[in-house]
């Protein structure tokens, strides 16, 4: 981005500036950021919630490019969430628990003289037990050697059992835990923006899930893929249609919602377009096939259709067709704005 003249902001790995930040810590000025969640803006106006806050500090740096040998400045944007630092102990709090758990299990099967309680087979266990989780760096164990004297004390083994002949012994490092705890619901950003202030780079960064949302509609209902075009330009074509869909599809959402009344209830103020298509999922056409062509006639819209068209200033079925297709009958019967509510039959067009 560098190199084509333009500013970058991401995301980096936290290991990557964890000594930079070690070693200017007691430096680094915090500012609470202005940036809040739809859900906590919610919070500050209504309920006991918790409330969660940003906290950033700004560290400015240089950086070489690889390629050329160049270095350049950047800005090194330090976030502190509350949010994700309680969360992340939360997690941290859990698996310790679950661990500490199965490690006692696998000391009272050792001590019960079970089967397959030899070296390898606990070796074994204890790597599941462990599987992929960070806290089990905390813990270290160790399979004891039992002498002969010491075995000749323990009471003699149960029916199906042995004589055990080591002790299982494990360890959990409080100090490794209290290292990790400070580094809690902190991140890092990386920028070569200058100019601009932290607290906006920030709300533009955290701004991403409105795009990224849009992806996941692009990627659901529009079903933009499978791509089976093989020309270039038609593929830009498709893709062109397919922003213009979703462009769509986010207009109908939002024209409902400003309409919504304030005292509207909350799962009405937060319909989505995916839920206002679903009520047209039945609606359908009666195509009758007659010597004259096709007659086409739209059945009529009911009550929650009927609520949404009006709401959204849409014209009904009815009333496209009658000024796209050619009517045999009288212009006074063709699509009345309320001819739902008349018994006469739905107006008929011949195709």
């Amino acid at each position: 981005m560098k190199k084509e003249g333009f500013d970058a902001l991401c995301s980096a790995p936290w290991g990557d500036f964890r000594s930079l930040y070690d070693e200017h810590r007691d430096a680094l000025k915090w500012n609470h950021a202005s940036y809040l969640s739809i859900e906590q803006q919610r919070r500050r106006t209504q309920g006991n919630l918790p409330q969660e806050h940003y906290e950033l500090a700004v560290l400015r740096q240089r950086m070489t490019d690889p390629q050329t040998k160049q270095d350049f400045p950047v800005r090194l944007i330090y976030v502190f969430s509350t949010a994700d630092q309680k969360v992340t102990r939360q997690q941290r709090a859990r698996q310790i628990e679950k661990i500490q758990s199965e490690l006692e299990k696998i000391q009272q099967s050792v001590a019960s003289g079970n089967r397959n309680t030899d070296p390898a087979s606990i070796t074994r266990r204890v790597e599941r037990v462990f599987g992929s989780k960070r806290s089990a760096r905390y813990f270290s164990y160790e399979m004891i050697p039992l002498s002969a004297k010491q075995q000749d004390k323990l009471p003699s083994p149960g029916r199906g059992r042995k004589r055990p002949a080591h002790r299982f012994c494990f360890r959990f490092d409080e100090t490794l835990k209290e290292q990790d705890e400070q580094y809690d619901g902190l991140n890092v950003l990386v920028t070569t923006a200058m100019q601009r202030s932290a607290d906006d780079l920030f709300t533009k960064f955290k701004q991403q899930t409105y795009a990224e949302h849009a992806n996941h509609i692009f990627k659901g209902p529009l079903a933009v893929r499978p791509v089976f075009l093989k020309n270039a330009h038609r593929v830009e074509a498709l893709v062109f249609l397919m922003m213009i869909s979703l462009t769509l599809y986010f207009v109908l959402q939002r024209t409902y919602r400003a309409t919504c009344e304030k005292d509207a209830p909350t799962k009405q103020r937060r319909t989505t377009t995916r839920t206002i298509l679903s009520e047209f999922a039945v609606f359908m056409l009666l195509i009758t096939r007659t010597n004259s062509g096709r007659i086409v006639q739209p059945l009529q819209p009911n009550a929650t259709q009927r609520a949404l068209l009006q709401r959204l200033g849409l014209s009904t079925p009815a009333q496209l067709l009658c000024h796209r297709l050619p009517c045999p009958r009288p212009a006074s019967l063709c699509a009345p704005i309320g001819w739902w509510h008349s018994r006469i039959d739905p107006p008929k067009w011949v195709i």
